[in-house]
């Protein structure tokens, strides 16, 4: 049995790959932005899997400080986390900013995993087969990294920041790979499924929330890929990310860009 953190595990993609989770016979760490919330998901978990083994844990994901306070607390409760899941994700229709001044798609999107996984690497390493899954987006193909545009300071669209977004959480995936040799990281895209955030950005109906889980839950807990790392999956299957997404010297300059940016909230 692994013990698994859920990023966004109160609704959507998140809860459903929570509810995989729990049906597979791990331990899950269900995250909300609030107690309620997180303890409303996992009774929702315990209503299909009466014995599942359920912890919550809760921070606004759009206050690095709260991530911090999170992470803090779960290194001193967990033994150990074999695998963290960054599920969680925002489309913002208009610009806003974070509780730290960051626009927010990029706050919760990226800098929130950054920050946590970074937290959590201690809790992380008595694990015998530990991973890291970031669930990214085919839309990170469209995404750009723009050092001086990061906070859409020059201009925001929606799309765009939810793009780089997405592209930023692959190359944080590669990067996390050959840094951190000794686990699994790995990114992907889940399908585009019926979600809160499609009905935002895309105004369109998808797939089953089973199917888009389906592919985090495999990458969190299959034995066919054990071992690997620093790849990008679509529907349980190896595939290529976008040309930039695969830049390492992007992603390093990327990872060191972001600690100097973040290093009020680092360990």
């Amino acid at each position: 049995m692994s013990t698994i953190l859920v990023t966004g595990a109160t609704d959507g993609i998140g809860l459903e790959t929570a509810l995989q989770l729990a049906r597979l016979g791990h331990e899950v760490v269900l995250h909300g932005r609030d107690a309620e919330k997180a303890m409303l998901a996992a009774d929702k978990v315990r209503q299909s899997v009466p014995n599942a083994q359920l912890q919550t844990a809760c921070a606004d994901l759009a206050d690095l400080g709260k991530v911090v306070q999170m992470a803090q607390e779960l290194n001193a409760r967990l033994p150990r986390l074999d695998v963290l899941l960054h599920n969680a994700g925002v489309y913002m229709p208009a610009r806003q900013l974070s509780a730290d001044g960051f626009e927010m798609t990029m706050a919760v999107n990226y800098f929130a995993p950054f920050v946590l996984t970074r937290w959590l690497l201690p809790v992380l390493k008595p694990s015998a087969d530990p991973r890291v899954v970031t669930v990214s987006s085919v839309a990170h193909q469209s995404g750009r990294i723009e050092f001086d545009n990061f906070n859409a300071e020059r201009e925001f669209d929606a799309y765009s920041a939810y793009a780089n977004s997405k592209l930023a959480d692959t190359l944080f995936a590669n990067a996390l790979a050959h840094r951190e040799t000794w686990l699994c990281s790995n990114s992907l895209h889940p399908g585009v499924i019926d979600t809160k955030l499609l009905h935002t950005g895309f105004n369109m109906k998808g797939d089953t929330l089973a199917n888009g889980a389906h592919t985090s839950v495999y990458l969190a807990t299959s034995s066919e890929v054990q071992g690997v790392t620093g790849r990008y999956f679509d529907d349980c299957r190896e595939t290529q990310c976008s040309a930039l997404a695969a830049d390492h010297e992007l992603d390093d300059a990327l990872w060191r860009w972001t600690e100097h940016t973040l290093s009020d909230w680092l360990p």
